[in-house]
């Protein structure tokens, strides 16, 4: 369990993203992780056993295999994960039961049963979605939009854009009204530059987020005051102990000292001593243990305060897709270079149950028009090549929901 603990170290503390199996296989890699035989040597299959089983969480499962009979002893897994049988071990767990259960459910989430022409159903693995701005964007024909490369800068930096899915797959609509295709689906949105949204966004958290330097400081104070009040209150609970133990060794002096000048009986003395002597020991040892909680879980506030206003910041040229990926929940082109926004403070929703912003339920808490100005400012401050067409360019108009 060793060598297993070192490689699922890095995966109990990054693995909730589940940013792709393949993913961890090149960090634990990269960092030089052993497995269970104590070598640096990582597969998605691997990977993908190790987030499945239930050893790490401190039970032994059953039922994972059977034999198909008694003369040909071939063993066939079961796939059937929900047929496990779990049973708690006398072993220590690598992770919490919460932690792995959510990566269960996780990945759950991510499986797809497909129906095949013979009747058998079989699993398929959902594509996950990398890019920032393909999670977040959604067209007005409600589908999703995928990632091309535009064109090439002439230092060799691409730059990319997104198009509807939907009209990718299917013809323009002036193809469709220009050849009389009744019935034919179309979508005649336009492609997005990736820096007009990053634009947008800087405008967009510019204004409605401000400077949050002040609320991290209070924020770390207030995490300081919680950590010196848990202190003090460890301190007291430990000198309470401290004292019932000393009470305790007395008790025991004195059953000595009863039992030698007869005044209990060897049974009384022995019933007495033993119960005495383990709530002693009880003590001993919650004393001990809250000295190794802190070695381990010791916070570093000066590396908070730094990851908070790093989060936080706005005066960046550029916000950070950790910002954008935390609080936008989904962008709609409404029409061609009107956009709307949709923030939220609480856990953001996923897929279709993302909110339609082409029929919002309350009006927008901002609105602002970006003209060719301010797009040269803001490919000034992030050192892009300036823009030069004014004539070709068309104001962008945001409109942001709460």
């Amino acid at each position: 369990m060793q060598f297993l603990h070192h490689g699922f170290g890095f995966l109990t503390g990054s693995f909730l993203a589940l940013l792709g199996v393949d993913c961890f296989e090149h960090e634990l890699t990269r960092r030089g992780r052993k497995d269970g035989h104590g070598n640096v040597k990582w597969s998605c299959v691997k990977i993908s056993r190790i987030l499945r089983s239930a050893t790490y969480m401190g039970y032994i499962g059953y039922n994972k295999s059977k034999v198909n009979n008694f003369l040909e002893k071939k063993r066939i897994k079961n796939l059937d994960e929900s047929t496990f049988i779990l049973r708690k071990g006398d072993f220590e767990p690598i992770v919490t039961e919460a932690l792995l259960r959510q990566c269960e459910e996780i990945r759950k989430n991510r499986i797809r049963t497909l129906q095949m022409p013979s009747g058998e159903e079989r699993r398929q693995g959902t594509k996950i979605i990398q890019h920032l701005w393909v999670r977040k964007l959604r067209c007005r024909c409600g589908a999703g939009y995928n990632r091309f490369k535009w064109r090439v800068l002439q230092d060799g930096t691409p730059a990319y854009g997104y198009q509807c899915n939907f009209r990718t797959q299917n013809p323009a609509k002036s193809f469709v009204e220009k050849n009389h295709l009744a019935g034919q689906k179309s979508c005649d949105a336009i492609s997005i530059c990736e820096w007009k949204l990053n634009l947008m966004a800087k405008q967009i958290f510019d204004k409605l987020w401000g400077d949050q330097q002040e609320a991290v400081l209070k924020a770390c104070q207030m995490v300081k005051s919680c950590l010196h009040t848990a202190a003090t209150q460890t301190a007291k609970e430990q000198e309470n102990v401290h004292r019932t133990m000393e009470k305790l060794e007395q008790r025991m002096l004195n059953l000595a000292q009863m039992r030698v000048d007869g005044e209990l009986q060897k049974e009384q003395y022995q019933k007495l001593y033993v119960q005495a002597s383990q709530e002693l020991e009880a003590l001993q040892q919650q004393q001990a243990q809250p000295e190794e909680i802190d070695e381990q879980n010791q916070l570093d506030l000066k590396a908070i305060r730094q990851g908070l206003s790093k989060m936080v910041d706005t005066s960046s040229p550029r916000i950070s897709e950790e910002l954008i990926n935390e609080f936008v929940e989904v962008v709609t082109p409404v029409e061609n270079h009107h956009y709307r926004w949709k923030i939220s403070m609480e856990n953001l929703k996923q897929g279709a149950q993302r909110a339609n912003l082409l029929d919002p339920d309350n009006p927008p808490v901002l609105a602002f028009t970006i003209d060719f100005e301010a797009a040269k400012r803001y490919r000034k401050m992030n050192k892009m090549p300036a823009q030069s067409r004014q004539n070709n360019w068309a104001d962008l108009t945001v409109e942001v929901f709460l």
